[in-house]
């Protein structure tokens, strides 16, 4: 009787074991339970974002989602995160982002965003720009493809309220002026000078022809604004006479002064539209202040051999005694003698052959002595 006893309640267990084992529930059971368009909980941290300069590297924008558990049970779940520009449809989404196991949200700076608006997606206005989030959870099965499931919603974004205000350099290292007005690269934001500079001192103001508020020398690269005489702050010294380019940042209170070699180039010959006379000046890089470029038509010589030469030069003419920029040797190719030389002679000259007349853009620095000449069309 024990022994039947004991067999019955064995039975009874394997049964109930068995039965146990054969219940896991069906992938297209579990995706049925979710909307394919509005399958993730998804929020973020604010649906209206002014961006504030004063804020860079501060969090502006916190995105999260709760994960699939049901599925992720029992099957192998991963995330991906995507934005865009509301109207574009995600047309012009940022790269994808797969996201790391266990991570379920993405946060975004102040600057962070201001750089995808303005960059990525190219918007200049001021108003605010209606941004898309997307996160996807694809599901892996090897037994079938299964349709990716995935939530959206849209948030407000204001780039940054910046406005234009100019800036003034003065002080005893500035030449033939009380002050001289700065270049306002990005308004409100970025400026830049280039100039020659006596040995001396200087401040940047905010006002033409009032000493403060003005920017001093703060520590290493950093700049203070000194609303008076007796706040921190320091002038900026010059040690010597010679060419400058000042870069200037007044959001990230930054400041970067460099000795040039040049103050202008120009560019010019008989291969150019200007020929001999009157050459343009070519254009600095703000951020590279050795490089400056020039977008030309440059023609070929001519079939008597004439014609066809082009060089630079540190003044608006090519006179024999003027410092000019030429190739190493005569009759040099504009596809392979890319190296410089400063002199005010021998005259040799670049020289553009027939079959290589066409626009370009003339990239030179002044630093590493090299040219590019890239034809465009």
């Amino acid at each position: 009787m024990k022994r039947l006893l004991l067999f019955i309640g064995m039975s009874i267990l394997l049964v109930g074991c068995k039965q146990e084992s054969v219940v896991i529930p069906v992938l297209d059971d579990l995706i049925a339970e979710y909307r394919e368009d509005d399958a993730i909980r998804l929020e973020v941290s604010d649906h209206q974002i002014v961006l504030d300069p004063t804020k860079r590297r501060e969090q502006a924008l916190l995105v999260t989602w709760e994960p699939l558990k049901e599925v992720e049970a029992h099957y192998p779940v991963k995330y991906l995160f995507k934005m865009d520009v509301t109207a574009n449809d995600f047309t012009t989404s940022i790269p994808t982002i797969e996201m790391p196991e266990g991570i379920y949200f993405k946060t975004y700076t102040h600057e962070d965003l201001e750089k995808l608006l303005r960059n990525h997606w190219q918007r200049v206005e001021s108003d605010a720009v209606s941004i898309s989030i997307r996160v996807i959870a694809q599901v892996a099965s090897g037994e079938k493809f299964v349709k990716p499931l995935y939530s959206t919603l849209s948030i407000l974004v204001t780039p940054y309220q910046i406005e234009s205000s100019s800036l003034f350099i003065y002080g005893t290292a500035t030449v033939g002026a009380n002050m001289v007005e700065m270049q306002e690269v990005v308004p409100g934001e970025i400026y830049s000078w280039r100039g020659k500079f006596n040995p001396g001192s200087f401040k940047i103001a905010e006002v033409m022809d009032q000493p403060y508020p003005a920017y001093g020398k703060g520590e290493g690269d950093e700049i203070v604004l000194m609303e008076s005489e007796g706040q921190p702050g320091e002038d900026f010294i010059v040690n010597e006479e010679g060419v400058y380019a000042i870069i200037l940042d007044r959001i990230n209170q930054k400041i970067a002064i460099q000795e040039v070699p040049y103050l202008n180039i120009y560019f010019g010959g008989s291969a150019t539209p200007t020929a001999w006379s009157t050459p343009p000046v070519m254009v600095w890089d703000v951020f590279k202040p050795n490089i400056c470029t020039i977008t030309t038509q440059l023609v070929g010589k001519n079939p008597d051999g004439s014609g066809g030469e082009l060089k630079f030069s540190t003044q608006p003419n090519f006179s024999s005694g003027t410092l000019q920029l030429r190739p190493w040797r005569p009759e040099a190719s504009i596809l392979s003698d890319l190296h410089v030389q400063a002199s005010s002679a021998p005259d040799w000259k670049w020289r553009v052959q027939p079959g290589e007349a066409g626009r370009y853009t003339i990239v030179l620095d002044v630093r590493s002595m090299k040219v590019q000449f890239i034809k465009i069309d």
